[in-house]
């Protein structure tokens, strides 16, 4: 399992939680104030983007394999790949 945090517009605290199960990703987030996680069959591409880098840290210190950076990469640039079609269409 993998967790961290941010703020969003208001500063009010997010927590996103990430786990891997057979190959499958599944992502959660809660606000501070929410004790209930939301499922998210993916998340938005800046929280995605910080997984990324709290999973290449993870992997610098041998806590997670390079594979799992691999497929959320994969993830980060399907999701950049539709912005920029969304954007060009939209």
């Amino acid at each position: 399992m993998h967790e961290w945090r941010d703020r969003d517009e208001e500063g009010v605290v997010i927590y996103y939680r990430a786990t891997i199960h057979a190959s499958r990703w599944e992502f959660f987030s809660t606000l501070k104030t929410d004790p209930e996680w939301n499922e998210h069959e993916i998340l938005s591409l800046e929280a995605m983007e910080q997984f990324r880098d709290v999973l290449w840290n993870k992997h610098l210190r041998r806590r997670a394999p390079l594979k799992h950076v691999e497929q959320i990469d994969k993830m980060i640039e399907a999701l950049r790949e539709e912005e920029s079609s969304w954007r060009v269409d939209g």
